[in-house]
């Protein structure tokens, strides 16, 4: 559908709108057979991904989104009814200032009158974990932002699943990794039967978020939404690339301890290591701790608009991806 330019339309204020998940929560608005407003926020207006979603009708705002700018940050979520917002701890790696951000945007979001405050969070893995994995400052930090909005305001956590594109990452000593002879090593890190909530992101993220807008639970009571698109294992990931790219994988099974000798071993930054040291957590609690199978969660993914995708209709989507 168009944009629509009626003020009796709810306007949808949304955060990194030219990033991935903003830009997947615009484009699954656009699909929705309901009218919204769409204000995208970013901090270049003049990039091209500004431009093209200003020509599919985004009204484009130019913000940044920091600690001591509270008042341009209020000035952008005006008249929003509904305010998407997520924060982006890779590019400055501090939990301190990833919640005082998103804290700054809950606080602009309830002063300007939203009734709606959504969140892109992860889980609590310090507290879910009983204190036994402690460095996961990522997932710590903005568990405490959505705790923070939920008491505040109206809001839903939709909770990011493992992104796909993270097989691609030179950062993630889980990905698959090419050798010199053409076929990939694999380090699974503990039970290799563990499953991982694999999700499309630029495709399927927005999906959950268009949920939590327009179902009347969500959207007047807040909660809490996992979102993914299949749960994979990594025999099984590695199989549908076998398949479908025509490679060899080798699978090698890595213990929490030899990750984080691995880690140390690396030339990445400390504070990287430190982050990183706990994502074997996984493989023990699994990424959502299990609460993505409760029955609450199955109903959610019923009701969605369409169905997310599959790892392997991902592949499909992507030819270019981890191509041989």
């Amino acid at each position: 559908m168009t944009i629509s330019s009626d003020v009796s339309a709810p306007l949808v204020v949304v955060v990194g709108a030219t990033g991935v998940q903003g830009g997947s929560v615009i484009r699954n608005l656009i699909e929705s057979d309901k009218p919204y407003r769409l204000r995208g926020l970013t901090r270049d207006a003049s990039q091209p991904a500004a431009q093209k979603i200003k020509d599919l009708g985004v009204e484009v705002v130019t913000v940044n989104i920091v600690v001591g700018n509270e008042a341009e940050v209020r000035d952008a979520f005006k008249g929003g009814d509904i305010i998407f917002s997520m924060t982006k701890f890779k590019e400055h790696l501090d939990t301190e200032r990833e919640v005082a951000e998103g804290k700054l945007m809950v606080d602009a979001a309830k002063a300007v009158g939203a009734k709606l405050f959504i969140f892109s969070g992860l889980p609590p893995v310090s507290k879910l974990s009983g204190g036994k994995y402690t460095r996961v400052a990522r997932f710590d930090g903005k568990a405490e932002v959505a705790e923070y909005a939920r008491s505040q305001l109206p809001a839903v956590d939709v909770q990011a699943g493992y992104y796909m594109t993270n097989l691609q990452s030179t950062l993630n000593f889980t990905s698959p990794k090419k050798q010199d002879d053409g076929t990939y090593l694999w380090h699974i890190l503990g039970d290799s039967g563990s499953t991982l909530p694999y999700i499309d992101m630029d495709a399927d993220y927005g999906l959950f978020v268009r949920f939590a807008i327009e179902s009347p639970e969500y959207s007047k009571g807040g909660g809490t939404i996992y979102s993914y698109g299949e749960r994979v294992t990594t025999p099984q990931a590695a199989a549908s690339l076998e398949k479908l790219r025509g490679i060899t994988i080798k699978l090698v099974t890595v213990s929490p301890d030899e990750h984080r000798a691995n880690l140390e071993k690396s030339e990445l930054p400390h504070i990287v290591k430190n982050i990183l040291g706990d994502l074997t957590y996984m493989a023990e609690y699994g990424y959502y701790f299990g609460l993505e199978l409760g029955e609450e969660q199955q109903r959610v993914r019923s009701q969605l608009a369409r169905k997310p995708r599959t790892f392997e209709e991902f592949l499909r989507a992507n030819p270019d991806f981890l191509a041989a």
